[in-house]
Formats: C-alpha cells, sequence, structure tokens
C-alpha cells in the first residue's frame, strides 16, 4: 500500500496482482467509466480481467483505504459519492496543505529539483497537446507530488496522496473537456513560472485557482 499512488495509475506493471486491478478500477473512476454510486461487483470484475475473486476483494480493500469506494452491508460495495460540502472541504484542505509545503520547501530548491520540475511541466504539456487527458493529470500530480517530496515531510506527502485520489475521482468527468482543461493549463504553468522565481506567494495563488477551476469550486 506505501506505493499505491496516483502518479502510478498508468504505470501499474510492477505492482501486485491486486494493486494493478485497483489501478484498473481507479482509472475506469477517474475517466468517468464508472460514476459515483455504481455498485462494483466482484466477480463481473473477475470474469474481466479473467483472475479470481480473491485479488479483486483485496483490490477493494486498497481502494476503499483511499476513500474512493465504500461498502456497505445493504448496498455492497460502491463507487463512493461525495457531496458538493466534501468536495470544498477537501479543496480547502489541499489547498492549506500545498501551502505548508511550499513554505517548508522554500530553502531547499536546488538546479536539480528545478530541473525537474520544468520536465514535469514539459510532459504534462506534451500530454495535453496530444489530448491524452488521464496522462496530463497523471503528470500534474506528478509535478504536485514532486513539490511536496522537496518539502520533505511524510506526513505532507501521505496527505497529499490521499486527497489526490478523493478529488480525481470527484472531478473525473471535467477533466473530459479539452478545451476547459487547456484554458485551466495557464494557471500550471504561472505555477511553475512562479516557483521558478521564487515568487512563493504567486505559487499559491496560481495553485488554489488551478484546482478550485478544475473541480468547478469557485
Amino acid at each position: 500500500m506505501e506505493n499505491f499512488n496516483f502518479s502510478s495509475i498508468i504505470e501499474d506493471k510492477k505492482n501486485s496482482l491486486p494493486e494493478q486491478i485497483a489501478y484498473h478500477i481507479m482509472k475506469k473512476i477517474v475517466i468517468g467509466e464508472l460514476v459515483q454510486g455504481t455498485r462494483l461487483i466482484e466477480s463481473n470484475i473477475a470474469k474481466e480481467l479473467n483472475v479470481s475473486n480473491i485479488p479483486v476483494r483485496e483490490a477493494f480493500y486498497i481502494l476503499q483505504s483511499t476513500g474512493v469506494i465504500e461498502r456497505s452491508p445493504r448496498k455492497g460495495v460502491r463507487v463512493k459519492s461525495f457531496s458538493i460540502q466534501e468536495m470544498n472541504d477537501y479543496t480547502d484542505a489541499l489547498i492549506e496543505l500545498f501551502n505548508l509545503a511550499i513554505d517548508y520547501s522554500k530553502s531547499k530548491w536546488d538546479e536539480e529539483k528545478v530541473n525537474y520540475l520544468q520536465n514535469c511541466l514539459k510532459e504534462a504539456e506534451e500530454q495535453l497537446a496530444e489530448k491524452n487527458i488521464l496522462e496530463y493529470v497523471v503528470k500534474v500530480s506528478d509535478l504536485c507530488q514532486h513539490i511536496f517530496q522537496v518539502a520533505d515531510n511524510k506526513a505532507f506527502i501521505k496527505f497529499y496522496s490521499d486527497i489526490t485520489f478523493i478529488t480525481n475521482a470527484y472531478s473525473q468527468m471535467k477533466w473530459g473537456d479539452v478545451e476547459k482543461t487547456e484554458s485551466r493549463s495557464i494557471y500550471l504553468r504561472a505555477m511553475v513560472d512562479a516557483l521558478i522565481h521564487s515568487d512563493f506567494e504567486q505559487t499559491k495563488k496560481s495553485f488554489e485557482i488551478l484546482t478550485r477551476k478544475s473541480l468547478n469550486i469557485e
């Protein structure tokens, strides 16, 4: 579970079978193929992937721990539905967490870390130009994850990973609008440019705008 993170959703070849199945399900949730409230039937997924029920059951436990699916005695396992209030809370928490990470990272940026950040941005923009929206979202997650890693606070990294699963599960269909995703991408570049120039307050502002627009919470 320690290595189960959103950034690996399209790079799951080295993961265990339950993790691969969990990524398979998560990918369907993110792209909107499995919408909120959809029931997940263990035997159907096992048949689809030609595996036994056991790794599917384990995949359910992995996804349940991320908060994107829920299990109840009468309704079974379902993709979790999030209320607007819940997403407001998660969004506010994500923005505050990012602000803390920026503050912790201020003195830790060097040429190597900046170059990696710029490469993440370049890869994200290349995926967006090709209209590979899922890959773009993953690259954006990589970029933000790097900022948390530079901050070098394990609690921040864990909380960010947890929230990222939930926010991307919630925003599933919104990323599919390529034109709107392209229009929001200017805030990603603005965020990176500000960070490169040590304008940390502008970095925070750009991230907040990007996040709220991405989740349509403005």
